[in-house]
């Protein structure tokens, strides 16, 4: 009887070195390219009398796009935001919600709602909130490298007056991705601050944006109020809902789905790796003036 049992704990023993290798690999998740999706919203608070003169400021998704930085900020009147903007960045205002001023250099502009506002480098910044009102928005500072200096001296025409719009004036397309219905919109063409552009997009459920991938830019989704959408990475998907700023995974086949009775409305920015990316944005086929659109009601 000792024999066998000899021959039986020897075959255990001569397992023992693989036991560290079978466990390592059920340790290994099954699906290992899934895609993890990053995002953050935007810190858009009630305002109380006690906050009155408040500036409220938090950088939002830091370090994720290189050269990018991007802040959410809310005043509560009466108060002030104030950028000086050195010869090498570049700001871009997306103003959510209330009402307030903009004063780029000697320029003033009044915000009420949805806007987006960039000036020229070099121009001064200057956000106020009056008394008992609250303002908020998205700051995106876009780092200007030399190469991009070059790329600024080309477009001059595009850099003597401030980019002031609200979105609802900005210039509509369409796109194959796309249905019918849905209302997209330039907010800051190309060439304006290089390797960026900027626009939303607009419809109401049963919807879709058709899967796509763009490997030349980084890009973010912004959800605008109202917005509760499905946004799909490569077989993942995860929620966006609004003031949520959501990295789309890069390179990855993505698409964006409502559902019945609810609103799509986001604003997708495009950070470009460099010049020749931005020949994507000809797929965006500007709808000739005067053609009637029917904007999606906001459930």
């Amino acid at each position: 009887m000792a024999a066998p049992r000899l021959r039986h704990a020897a075959r255990i023993l001569a397992c023992v070195p693989l036991l560290p290798l079978l466990l390592a690999a059920q340790a290994v998740p099954a699906n290992t390219g899934a895609v993890r999706f990053v995002s953050q919203k935007l810190a858009i608070p009630a305002a109380s009398p006690a906050q009155a003169g408040s500036v409220l400021v938090e950088t939002i998704l830091s370090d994720t796009v290189p050269g990018v930085t991007t802040r959410s900020v809310t005043l509560v009147g009466p108060a002030q935001w104030t950028q000086s903007q050195k010869p090498d960045e570049n700001f871009v205002l997306l103003f959510l919600d209330g009402e307030g001023s903009l004063r780029a250099n000697d320029r003033l502009f009044a915000i009420d709602g949805e806007t987006i506002a960039r000036a020229p480098m070099g121009w001064s910044l200057q956000v106020q909130a009056p008394a008992g009102e609250r303002l908020s928005f998205l700051s995106i500072r876009k780092a200007i490298t030399a190469v991009d200096r070059e790329d600024v001296a080309r477009y001059p025409e595009n850099n003597t007056d401030p980019w002031v719009k609200k979105f609802t004036e900005c210039e509509p397309y369409r796109e194959a991705i796309k249905s019918p219905k849905t209302i997209s919109r330039t907010l800051l063409p190309a060439n304006y601050v290089p390797r960026l552009a900027l626009g939303t997009v607009q419809t109401t459920g049963p919807d879709k944006v058709g899967e796509h991938q763009h490997p030349m830019l980084e890009q973010y989704f912004l959800g605008l109020r109202g917005n509760d959408i499905t946004v799909r990475a490569d077989g993942a998907a995860t929620q966006l809902g609004e003031f949520d700023l959501l990295v789309i995974p890069h390179g990855s086949m993505h698409g964006a789905t409502v559902a019945d009775g609810k609103t799509l409305h986001y604003i997708w920015m495009d950070f470009f790796s460099d010049k020749e990316g931005q020949a994507w944005l000809e797929t965006h086929k500007p709808i000739p003036p005067g053609e009637k659109l029917v904007t999606p009601k906001k459930h």
